[in-house]
């Protein structure tokens, strides 16, 4: 029995686990860094992703939600872990066209996915100031039964 091919399949787990470590560690310094930078003001910081069949996109929005803008915008495209959030510039602005300002279709659906967050919001529609802010609920499903 060869025991190349089996250290090899390890191998590769191994570090396809770890350099999706390393990527989420850098994501989260920069949302961190993001949330720090503006910590007491009015703002709202949402994000989105979008999943394609090769690529995707992950976009990190600050949204003030009072006069309706975006204020900074981050996005991460594309296939490999070494994708980065990088700022967006292009997203900055009025909140009831960022997505038409968004230069690639998974950007634009990440920018639909983090609009959706935001309270009050109902899909696409724009975030008015005077919408009561709700507490976001998680719903964990729970199993039913045992398993057997």
């Amino acid at each position: 029995m060869d025991w190349r091919f089996p250290a090899l399949l390890i191998g590769a787990m191994v570090l396809s686990i770890v350099l999706s470590l390393w990527q989420h560690r850098c994501y989260m310094t920069v949302l961190n860094a993001m949330a720090k930078a503006n910590a007491g003001k009015a703002l709202k910081l949402v994000s989105g992703r979008s999943k394609g069949r090769l690529r995707g996109a992950v976009v990190v929005l600050l949204v003030d939600p009072r006069r309706r803008e975006v204020v900074d915008a981050r996005a991460m495209v594309g296939s490999t872990i070494f994708s980065r959030l990088r700022p967006a510039p292009e997203l900055l602005g009025p909140l009831a066209t960022v997505g038409d300002r968004a230069n690639d279709k998974h950007v634009h659906r990440a920018v639909d996915a983090a609009l959706g967050m935001l309270p009050g919001s109902t899909g696409n529609a724009p975030v008015t100031a005077d919408a009561p802010a709700r507490p976001a609920r998680i719903r964990i499903p729970r199993m039913q039964g045992t398993p057997s």
